[in-house]
């Protein structure tokens, strides 16, 4: 016989507490994976940045590799874009101030509208860059292929 004690909690309280501890930490990894082997959202639309930059219906008719193609280059222009992303919530802070500030400031409130456009802007351009790149890599029957999914994507965009 082992002289080593098993491993086991001395108070039975601790048990639910484990088996609590590990069940989170299994539905978090489940969650995390299942997001990232689905490649997006519902109906394979990709996560919300994605579709910050350059819009859904642009996103929806790549192809699944295209989309983890800018889900990768996203990923190499991070700090760029939480830079935009950062500044952005800044001035939302400050337009919600300016908001309640009394009175109204109707210059102050101007200015900060005219940041975020000017900001929203930029992270579009970041968008554009992207998927222009990857277009430029694409065959022309992958490009024509690609414009009759976006043409199909538009129409559903009309029809909501």
């Amino acid at each position: 016989m082992s002289d080593t004690p098993p491993i086991v909690p001395k108070r039975r309280w601790l048990w639910p507490v484990l088996f609590a501890s590990l069940a989170l930490n299994l539905l978090i990894v489940g969650i995390v994976a299942g997001a990232f082997l689905s490649g997006g959202g519902r109906d394979g639309r990709e996560a919300g940045p994605v579709r910050s930059l350059m819009g859904e219906p642009f996103i929806r008719a790549l192809e699944p590799s295209d989309r983890r193609a800018i889900v990768g280059e996203m990923v190499r222009n991070r700090d760029q874009l939480r830079e935009n992303r950062e500044a952005l919530r800044a001035r939302v802070t400050g337009l919600l101030d300016a908001l309640q500030a009394e009175p109204f400031d109707r210059a102050a409130v101007a200015t900060i509208l005219e940041e975020q456009r000017r900001l929203a802007t930029g992270r579009q351009m970041i968008g554009e860059e992207i998927l222009l790149d990857l277009l430029e890599k694409m065959s022309a029957e992958e490009r024509a292929a690609y414009a009759d999914r976006l043409a199909k994507a538009l129409k559903r965009v009309r029809k909501n």
